[in-house]
């Protein structure tokens, strides 16, 4: 029996950088938030750049302060989490390789 929570078990068990970038683009932001330390350790013991990367850019734009007339996020903050994404889901895709379709800001 583990501690981890059934959802946390998923990426505990993903294999690959593949599965793990589907589970970061499936997972409930709140479950983000809620154990984003032991994502971040496990996402770094694989040594998947990519998914701490992305980890980082959905914390960013889940604490980062919204324009105050639109709500909007700042400009900054949505580029990294759209560039994030966007690297995740060709991972997940097989279309990239781990260390090809990350950015570093």
């Amino acid at each position: 029996m583990t501690l981890l929570l059934p959802i946390i078990e998923g990426l505990a068990e993903a294999a690959t950088d593949q599965a793990r970038a589907r589970w970061l683009l499936a997972v409930p932001h709140s479950v983000l938030w809620r154990d984003q330390t032991t994502i971040r350790a496990m996402l770094q013991a694989p040594r998947f750049r990519a998914g701490v990367e992305a980890l980082d850019a959905e914390m960013a734009a889940l604490s980062a302060v919204r324009d105050p007339r639109t709500g909007a996020l700042p400009d900054l903050v949505q580029f990294a989490q759209h560039y994030a994404r966007i690297g995740l889901t060709m991972i997940a895709r097989g279309d990239a390789q781990e260390g090809v379709s990350h950015v570093s800001f």
